[in-house]
């Protein structure tokens, strides 16, 4: 069994349908959904470019994504909305993150009574939609009311600046649990000297990440701190299976990165 905690609710989890199609074809236990980009429905696979072999290059990749969010999406509703009708259709199989902006005053000021009623198991944060910065009061606050509610925070980290700015975050804040989504920084968290304890990091991504980069997290934070995801729709969850499949991991580790990491972090046996 799988459980899928890094996804989108559009594409294949666009819908009660797809999401029982995938669930019975992968054999999903779960999958941790959030909003698209302004809710938005029929997303497409990012082109192949020739400078997206490497994990580093979504710093590259994420100053694409911020111009088009910001000129190209139209908004397309409350995708949070979107994201918790689709839980209360399936709840069994769909756990929702509550996709913030930690610049807007209107998620910041009604975020306890959003969280209430969303009762979502984390919060996400994407510095390639949204320009707040790590060292900002807002993210502090962010971070402190998600804490108070026992959420973790699952971040797109924007650039290798900010990347730095969170591991002196982390250093000061080491109650506060994060996501890294797609082993962003993964050579800065090792080199830090941080404590982690409480830093997890997906493998999801598509040619970026390769066998070798998940297998270097693994060694380098222990295979307790590595969950599976797939960034579905933008990424094919065949290939990052395969991926997996690859690394000739003993069948312990990989039901702790498929599932009881995930299990253990979003308390699903509470």
């Amino acid at each position: 069994m799988l459980i899928d905690i890094h996804a989108h609710a559009a594409g294949e989890y666009g819908t009660v349908d797809s999401i029982k199609n995938m669930a019975e074809k992968y054999k999903l236990e779960k999958v941790v959904l959030c909003t698209s980009p302004k809710n938005l429905q029929d997303l497409q696979k990012p082109p192949s470019l020739p400078f997206t072999q490497k994990p580093n290059s979504i710093y590259m990749m994420n100053r694409m994504n911020r111009l088009a969010y910001r000129h190209f999406f139209k908004d397309n509703g409350d995708g949070n909305q979107f994201v918790s009708e689709l839980r209360n259709q399936l709840p069994e199989l769909v756990i929702p993150f509550l996709w913030v902006n930690p610049l807007d005053n209107g998620h910041m000021d009604q975020l306890d009574t959003i969280i209430h009623t969303y009762q979502p198991k984390g919060i996400k944060l994407h510095q390639a939609w949204n320009s707040f910065q790590i060292d900002g009061i807002e993210f502090k606050n962010l971070v402190d009311i998600a804490s108070s509610n026992q959420l973790p925070v699952y971040i797109h980290l924007y650039s290798k600046k900010e990347v730095l700015k969170l591991l002196r975050f982390i250093r000061e804040n080491q109650n506060a649990v994060f996501i890294i989504a797609h082993l962003t920084g993964i050579d800065l968290f090792s080199e830090s000297g941080v404590n982690l304890k409480n830093v997890y990091f997906d493998t999801s991504s598509s040619k970026r990440i390769q066998g070798s980069d998940v297998k270097q997290a693994i060694d380098a934070f222990g295979y307790e701190h590595i969950v599976f995801g797939t960034d579905t729709p933008y990424a094919s969850i065949d290939e990052q299976i395969n991926r997996m499949e690859q690394l000739n991991l003993s069948d312990s580790i990989k039901e702790h990165i498929y599932t009881l990491n995930a299990k253990y972090l979003l308390a699903l046996d509470k």
